[in-house]
C-alpha cells in the first residue's frame, strides 16, 4: 500500500516532505548505513513521481546523510572513523561558539533558568543510570543554550552538525552503555555544572573551553562504540569461498 501526501503534508512542496521522512527514517537507522535508495521504491512510497524523489535525494545529499552517484543511484552513507571525527570536532567547535557567545548575551533571567535546568539534570542523573534519559535531559539544556546565543547562523550549523551526531550514535548497543557509559555520564555532568556556572557568570573564554571537553567526552566513548559497531561489521561479513584448482 503507497503513503499518499495529505493536504497538509504537501503544503512545504512534496520533495521537502519527502526529504523530511527520509531523514528521519536514515538517522533513525530504519534505512541502514550503506544502502541504496532507489528512486522507483521511493516514488512508490510516496505515491509521486520520479522528480521529486531526485530533489528529495539532493536535500539528503547536502546535509551528508547520502552519496549521489552519477549514473549508478543514490546511498546512505556508513559509519567511518574519519568522518565521525570530523562530525565531533565540528561539533566541539560549534558548541564551543554558541556557548562564548550565549555567556555574553544571556540574561539574568534566563541565567537563573538556566541553572534549573540544571538542577533537573543532576537529579535524573542520580536517580537513574538510563543514558537516553541523561542525553534526553542534557540535550534540552545544550538547545536552551543554543537559543540563548542570539547566532541563528551558529545555531542552524550546529543543528545540522548534531543531526549526523545522533546517526552515527546508532552504534551503541545497549550492552555497552550499561557497560560503559556510567563514567562518561558522570563526566558529563560535572562538565555540564562547570559549564552552566561559566555563562551565568559571563565568561565567555571558559564557557568556550568548558563546551568543547564536554564534547570531548562523548566524543572519546563513541570511539569504543564505533570500533565495536566495526568488529561486529567484521564478524558479520561471510568469509569468501576459495575457488578450486582447475
Amino acid at each position: 500500500m503507497t503513503a499518499r501526501m495529505t493536504d497538509e503534508e504537501t503544503t512545504p512542496t512534496q520533495d521537502r516532505v519527502i526529504a523530511r521522512l527520509l531523514t528521519n527514517d536514515i538517522v533513525e537507522w530504519r534505512i541502514a548505513p550503506g544502502t541504496w535508495l532507489r528512486e522507483r521504491e521511493i516514488a512508490a512510497r510516496f505515491d509521486v513521481s520520479h522528480a521529486p524523489v531526485r530533489e528529495a535525494f539532493r536535500h539528503l545529499a547536502r546535509i551528508g546523510l547520502v552519496k549521489v552517484v552519477p549514473w549508478r543511484g543514490t546511498f546512505v552513507i556508513d559509519v567511518d572513523d574519519h568522518a565521525a571525527n570530523e562530525v565531533y570536532e565540528l561539533w566541539k567547535a560549534l558548541f564551543g561558539v554558541v556557548c562564548r557567545l550565549a555567556s555574553l548575551t544571556m540574561s539574568d533571567r534566563d541565567g537563573r533558568e538556566l541553572m534549573h535546568r540544571l538542577v533537573e539534570y543532576k537529579d535524573i542523573t542520580q536517580r537513574t543510570d538510563n543514558t537516553f534519559e541523561h542525553i534526553r535531559v542534557s540535550n534540552r539544556i545544550g538547545r536552551f543554550i543554543a537559543k540563548r546565543c542570539n547566532a541563528p547562523l551558529a545555531l542552524e550549523l550546529l543543528d545540522r552538525v548534531a543531526l549526523l551526531a545522533r546517526w552515527q550514535h546508532n552504534v551503541y548497543t545497549e550492552t555497552y552503555l550499561t557497560e560503559h557509559a556510567s563514567e562518561a555520564g558522570r563526566q558529563s555532568a560535572v562538565l555540564y555544572e562547570k559549564l552552566c556556572r561559566h555563562i551565568v557568570a559571563h565568561e565567555a573564554d571558559a564557557a568556550d573551553q568548558t563546551a568543547r571537553e564536554l564534547i570531548g567526552v562523548t566524543q572519546a566513548s563513541f570511539a569504543e562504540a564505533l570500533q565495536e559497531y566495526k568488529d561486529r561489521r567484521v564478524k558479520a561479513k561471510p568469509a569468501r569461498r576459495r575457488s578450486k584448482p582447475a
